[in-house]
């Protein structure tokens, strides 16, 4: 599901002239966007609820 959310996503954004995606994404989740063509732009400690979290903003060019 996962995968023909993040195509139709891509497919979209292209028709609609998207150059830049981005999203703030999970440790776990990073694989899955990597496998798409996103890359790190940055990493960041996040703190929720007291809780610091570590994250990643990834971003694809087309």
């Amino acid at each position: 599901i996962g995968r023909h959310l993040m195509e139709h996503v891509l497919r979209v954004g292209e028709l609609q002239g998207i150059t830049k995606f981005y999203s703030e994404v999970s440790i776990t989740a990073r694989p899955f966007y990597e496998k798409f063509g996103f890359k790190v732009a940055k990493e960041q400690t996040i703190e929720i609820r007291g809780q610091k979290l570590r994250n990643f903003v990834m971003e694809k060019l087309r």
